[in-house]
């Protein structure tokens, strides 16, 4: 049986998660019966059914019983929730589904957990044929891999702007500049992050619900960057904070007065120290406050100087842009990355993995940021 080529259509699968699954691992899943595939499946977004599961069920519906799984990945067998985990273990889920033979691409990249999903399979007495096609299965894992290395979660910046390059008119007025589409897209991504966060000026100007809305999901923490707990009272954030979890990452030395009254009104108020000044906080403490807190993965949806920010803490990991055909100029208006920026060319921060695809009227370019 040529299991090369099987994994490699397994890769494929695994691709479909890309951009979505971060920071957990993109995997794919092929199942066979006597030689015949009756399963697929891939991991399809965070949060979302494992690759095994989705092939698992698959399978079932069709009333077939697999012996044998193509798995890119070892399966995990973490317990559900260690460790902040969703799921339930996919090398258990291969066991009760009575499968006689896993082949995999790549061992578990996680050194707590490597080869304890083989250790799983092989004390039931299902034989393991591992490294299959590994060179292609590897790669996949890079984002994973960085992920592994981080003690924040995961920062997706996510923003919309027009052809020019402008998220907003020089007014300040942005809405709408992306369509409905795009919009209905941004909602998804919201329900399947553990946070949603946003600056203080963004907060001030654009007065977001940051809520799910336009999709059904769960609703994500929306977290504000405040450093001197300047929000509005009656801003929407503020006002739904009871209604919708609500945080604040704000100094240490914000007056406890204000975070005591921004308490009482439902906001949680998360201090952390500043760095080059009282409106500057340490990002990379602020973020690794937030990881401790359980959350893995954040989106981040401006403005440019919270952008600008994180940019220069190493702390952005993906990006996905969405550009309207629109072109609204001019020299004050905002764009999404402030800040200094970067003085030559050749000093640009560079995606890699890059995806381009029409999202309803506007087009959206993802891609990720250093492990390469």
């Amino acid at each position: 049986m040529n299991f090369d080529a099987l994994m490699a259509e397994a890769v494929q699968l695994a691709q479909r998660g890309r951009g979505e699954v971060e920071p957990n691992p993109r995997v794919g899943c092929i199942l066979l019966a006597n030689g015949e595939v009756v399963g697929r499946g891939s991991h399809e977004w965070f949060g979302g059914r494992h690759a095994e599961a989705a092939a698992l069920a698959e399978a079932a519906a069709a009333g077939r019983h697999p012996d044998t799984a193509i798995v890119t990945l070892e399966p995990c067998s973490t317990p559900k929730g260690e460790n902040g985990k969703k799921t339930e273990p996919c090398a258990q889920a291969l066991v009760a589904a009575g499968v006689k033979r896993v082949v995999l691409g790549s061992l578990d990249p996680d050194p707590r957990h490597r080869r304890h999903g083989i250790e799983v399979l092989e004390n039931a007495g299902i034989e393991v044929i591992d490294g299959v096609a590994a060179s292609l299965c590897d790669p996949i894992l890079a984002p994973f891999r960085k992920a592994l290395s981080l003690d924040r979660p995961w920062m997706l910046c996510k923003w919309a702007m027009t052809l020019d390059g402008k998220t907003a008119a020089p007014t300040g007025e942005a809405r709408w500049i992306s369509g409905a589409a795009a919009r209905r897209r941004t909602h998804e991504l919201r329900a399947r992050c553990c946070g949603v966060m946003v600056g203080f000026r963004t907060a001030q100007i654009d007065d977001p619900e940051l809520t799910v809305r336009l999709v059904e999901g769960k609703q994500p923490i929306r977290i504000v960057v405040d450093p001197l707990g300047e929000i509005d009272d009656d801003s929407n954030l503020v006002r739904t904070a009871r209604q919708a979890p609500t945080w604040l990452l704000a100094s240490e030395d914000v007056d406890p007065r204000r975070s005591g009254h921004l308490q009482d009104l439902g906001v949680q108020v998360v201090h952390v120290p500043t760095a080059e000044g009282p409106r500057r906080l340490h990002l990379g403490l602020a973020f690794a406050e937030l990881r401790r807190r359980g959350l893995r993965r954040v989106l981040v949806e401006g403005g440019g100087g919270l952008v600008a920010q994180m940019f220069a803490w190493n702390c952005v990991d993906q990006v996905l842009a969405f550009v309207a055909p629109k072109i609204i100029g001019g020299r004050f208006a905002p764009t999404p990355v402030a800040g200094e920026g970067r003085a030559f060319m050749a000093e640009a921060w560079r995606l890699h993995d890059v995806r381009y695809e029409t999202i309803g009227e506007d087009f959206a370019i993802s891609g990720f940021v250093g492990g390469e």
